[in-house]
């Protein structure tokens, strides 16, 4: 009876010493309660088969977490593009929370070694990664804070996962919308590209600039003469009179 006691102290607190050192490695932060992030990754249909309460499995958490991520990414967004309108801003932060994104985002951080689901459930279409990950984000709200929330959504998941300029590029023609808008308002639109020569890059660099009326209204840069275009195409919209 000894023995067994013994035997299951030291397999629970090997596996809470496990749990704690995988949250360690993800977030950077040593967790309080475990079992909180314990919850973050279990799927509803864990608790469902086992007879337990939504409590035990992450629907809570993902729904907090949806809101911290959602507050945490406007607000550096907000920042990040002082001259955007709040259309453009709207549709980035879109593009960075849509469930693929952030299953992607799950994946590549290895949610699929740590969610715990029913084996019926097909997790890629069910993108259960990335609600666990948004459940994650719920978890250390509670346990960590806000401010220790935050920095982990910046430096883990958007510093390292996303390209903000390409994102907002992606769907978005700006060179044909500048176009449209010069034609409408019958204003003269230049396009000027040149390769930027010296760099110390080891792909190339483009410029490109958008002139309305011989006034430079837009500059951009990227490795491609396209790319370049749109970013400049961008700025020269974000400075049209509203």
């Amino acid at each position: 009876m000894l023995n067994t006691l013994i035997y299951f102290i030291k397999t629970t607190a090997g596996r809470r010493n496990l749990l704690h050192n995988k949250i360690y490695s993800l977030t950077g932060y040593r967790p309080g309660s475990l079992d909180l992030y314990r919850s973050a990754f279990t799927h509803k249909s864990i608790s469902s088969s086992e007879g337990g309460r939504s409590s035990h499995n992450n629907e809570r958490l993902e729904y907090l977490g949806d809101a911290i991520l959602s507050a945490v990414i406007a607000d550096y967004l907000f920042s990040a593009y002082p001259n955007c309108k709040e259309g453009f801003l709207t549709q980035l932060r879109s593009k960075l929370v849509n469930r693929e994104n952030l299953n992607r985002v799950a994946m590549s951080m290895g949610f699929d070694k740590l969610v715990r689901s029913h084996k019926n459930i097909v997790p890629t279409k069910k993108h259960i990664y990335g609600n666990a990950l948004e459940a994650l984000i719920g978890a250390m709200y509670l346990d960590q804070g806000y401010k220790k929330a935050k920095k982990f959504i910046i430096d883990r998941i958007i510093s390292v996962h996303f390209d903000l300029d390409q994102l907002a590029c992606q769907d978005n023609d700006f060179k044909s919308q500048i176009i449209q808008w010069g034609q409408k308002n019958r204003k003269e639109i230049s396009f000027g590209s040149y390769e930027l020569t010296g760099s110390d890059k080891p792909h190339p660099v483009f410029v490109a600039t958008i002139h309305i009326m011989d006034m430079l209204a837009g500059e951009g840069h990227g490795p491609t003469k396209k790319q370049a275009q749109q970013h400049a195409a961008r700025q020269a919209l974000q400075n049209l009179p509203s």
